[in-house]
């Protein structure tokens, strides 16, 4: 691996465990033992290391994100059922974004501090509510509210999407990742089941039970 690269996955670790205002350029030189003027030979401090991160962040989730915008099958065009492929896309959302976990710790404050950080977050925040929107019409199909109600079902889960790891980690401290990922991704579904009519039952069923074997086949 590259020395840049080393830099940012050691910063970024640094960063989930023990908060980015807690550590500086020289806690990574010394984490990755390099010398400071290697590290500033790579990143001119920790203000660009921050901002690589992000980029690089920002440029996966608009892969991830885009998914569903491109490819209309993509909770379909498959032998498992459309709840099983939402599962499955908001995991991989949420995976991603915990990778990153800091970032969303306190948003607003980085918006503040980095106009880079503030572009990047309005525009994963329009991507996270496009996503869900089309995951929204998988789901419901003609069953789907009229406005404004569908258009707050889409607004509540690109929220929880957006703030999930910073709340579930208030009010869960300690838990595992894969527990919270899940967890938020049950929550995430469950905004549909009022609307599903006769189906709620068994969508709320099949959300447990993938909830239960997910947490299984993390543990084995």
């Amino acid at each position: 691996m590259k020395t840049a690269d080393r830099i940012l996955e050691t910063a970024c670790a640094l960063f989930n465990e023990e908060g980015e205002h807690n550590v500086s350029a020289s806690d990574i030189a010394i984490a990755l033992d390099i010398s400071p003027g290697n590290l500033y030979y790579h990143f001119k401090g920790k203000d660009a290391i921050h901002l690589a991160l992000f980029t690089r962040l920002q440029r996966e989730l608009v892969g991830l994100l885009s998914t569903p915008l491109t490819d209309p099958n993509l909770f379909s065009d498959n032998e498992d059922s459309p709840v099983m492929r939402s599962w499955l896309f908001l995991t991989v959302i949420i995976e991603k974004m915990y990778s990153y976990r800091y970032l969303y710790e306190s948003p607003s404050d980085l918006m503040h501090r980095y106009p880079e950080i503030d572009r990047g977050f309005q525009r994963l925040s329009r991507l996270k509510r496009a996503a869900c929107e089309a995951l929204v019409n998988e789901l419901l199909g003609e069953t789907r509210p009229s406005y404004p109600r569908l258009d707050s079902t889409i607004n509540a889960m690109a929220l929880t999407l957006t703030f999930w790891l910073s709340w579930d980690r208030m009010v869960n401290p300690g838990d595992k990742q894969d527990v919270i990922i899940h967890r938020g991704v049950l929550q995430l579904l469950s905004f549909c089941a009022p609307y599903m009519g006769s189906e709620q039952q068994s969508f709320y069923e099949e959300c447990e039970v993938l909830y239960r074997e997910m947490l299984a086949a993390t543990n084995t």
